[in-house]
């Protein structure tokens, strides 16, 4: 049954009435820019001439993040000693882990974190492999200010719903100084206290080996993903969760329904000028899941942000199981996590994910890649890889407001990248794809 129904309205009005109680009516604790919208970093195009006009969405690592990721073992050590024992046997483990997380996940639940050899692994190679993909993702997002005074006096805050070991936290310590360089209150939710506790110690760990202060003060609560909001006593301005939208797949209902839940939760807990940000495995499900929750966040009054160019019908959902919305890139870690990969027999040349960044009710969506604008420009985002395509050469897919589209010539042009492009003055698809023809704009003339 459609959502657009009124059966779909009703149930929808129930979640609503449901989400709101214990919530009281907000007025955003931001305080506001000039021009109204919470105030946020501007992005900045790389432009080169003769080349497309473009914003890259992921930022190499700088300095600090490098430091940070070097140090990493030297932090676990602290923070876990391994045996032995359960050194000689890190690549198996690390082998028997990915087998479980990839073939066996709808009944693993969160069991090997009761088993340290299973606990070794994840922490010094899936950890690592996370971080390394969001320390290059944080960056290029529009997040918050949390510099921003607000008006009650109070610290800005952050939830992490399904928290594990506080990979998405430590990874926006590492990646945003602007985050990092703020007292902030980090609410750290999971059902299992261990890898929080673990997590906790690895940051501080972190801090002191880099002679940073943590000005962050760290609570961690124990309680169910959807639940976790009646803990909240204040409304955050960021809400982050890390592959966890699986989770809500494996309850009883309906994935609509779930996700429908927990955009309600999301509208009436975050800050008017918030944000909440989800990141899944660059996988068919992943895409699904994010794409989904995308669609009953609309519905909820809240803004998709990245990586939409448009708020829109998602175009990529029309597509059916054949493509998904996913983004990808090369897998530049350090030195050490290459070799372990490499004696684990699981090698790594590139690394992805699907992602959905959600505004509150008073942000405004990100802007485009222009330096000016008329009605035959549109922006689009790279999705895929570039492949050959007869008299288009190196092609890739993008999402725009006009629907799945192609870009021609677009091999130099990165995944994941917000393309200026122009609208052909003659509308033309391509006939296998039945994607749209877009030509991306270079910055020293029109194509």
């Amino acid at each position: 049954m459609s959502r657009h129904t009124e059966s779909g309205k009703a149930e929808r009005g129930e979640r609503r009435e449901r989400a709101g109680r214990g919530f009281s009516r907000r007025r955003s604790d931001t305080r506001q820019a000039p021009n109204g919208t919470a105030a946020h970093q501007e992005p900045v195009s790389r432009v080169v001439s003769g080349s497309p006009l473009h914003t890259p969405l992921f930022v190499p690592q700088d300095a600090f993040s490098r430091s940070i990721l070097e140090k990493l073992p030297q932090a676990l050590d602290q923070v876990m000693p391994l045996s032995r024992a359960h050194r000689a046997g890190l690549s198996d483990a690390i082998q028997e882990l990915s087998a479980l997380l990839t073939f066996e996940r709808s009944g693993l639940g969160r069991s090997y974190w009761s088993a340290p050899r299973l606990v070794s692994a994840y922490l010094r190679y899936f950890l690592p492999w996370n971080l390394v993909r969001l320390s290059q993702l944080l960056p290029g997002l529009k997040l918050p200010d949390p510099s921003l005074p607000r008006e009650d006096g109070s610290l800005p805050s952050i939830v992490d719903l399904g928290s594990g070991p506080l990979t998405l936290p430590i990874a926006l310590w590492i990646a945003r100084p602007d985050w990092r360089n703020v007292p902030l209150e980090v609410i750290c939710v999971d059902t299992v206290p261990r890898p929080m506790e673990l997590g906790r110690q690895l940051l501080e760990s972190l801090a002191s080996l880099s002679g940073e202060r943590l000005l962050w003060k760290i609570r961690l609560v124990r309680s169910p993903l959807l639940r976790s909001f009646r803990e909240l006593k204040s409304h955050p301005l960021l809400i982050m969760a890390g592959n966890v939208l699986n989770e809500l797949k494996d309850r009883t209902g309906h994935l609509e329904d779930q996700m429908g839940e927990l955009a309600t939760l999301l509208q009436y807990a975050l800050d008017p000028a918030g944000m909440a940000l989800f990141v899944e495995p660059g996988t068919r499900l992943g895409g699904t899941l994010t794409a989904t929750l995308r669609e009953m966040a609309i519905e909820e009054g809240m803004t998709p942000l990245a990586p939409c160019p448009h708020a829109g019908p998602c175009p990529i959902s029309k597509q059916g199981h054949r493509r998904w919305c996913h983004v990808t890139l090369e897998a530049d870690g350090p030195a050490w996590l290459a070799g372990l990969a490499r004696q684990a027999g699981l090698p790594k040349s590139s690394l992805s994910l699907s992602f959905m960044l959600l505004g509150g009710a008073d942000v405004e969506p990100v802007c485009h890649p222009f330096p000016e604008r008329d009605k035959q420009d549109i922006a689009a985002r790279i999705l895929s890889e570039a492949f050959p395509v007869p008299g288009m050469g190196l092609a890739r897919y993008a999402c725009s407001e006009d629907g799945f589209s192609i870009l021609p010539v677009a091999g130099e042009i990165p995944s994941g990248a917000l393309v200026a492009c122009r609208r052909p003055d003659n509308f033309l698809k391509d006939d296998k794809s039945g994607a749209l023809v877009l030509h991306w704009r270079p910055r020293s003339q029109k194509q």
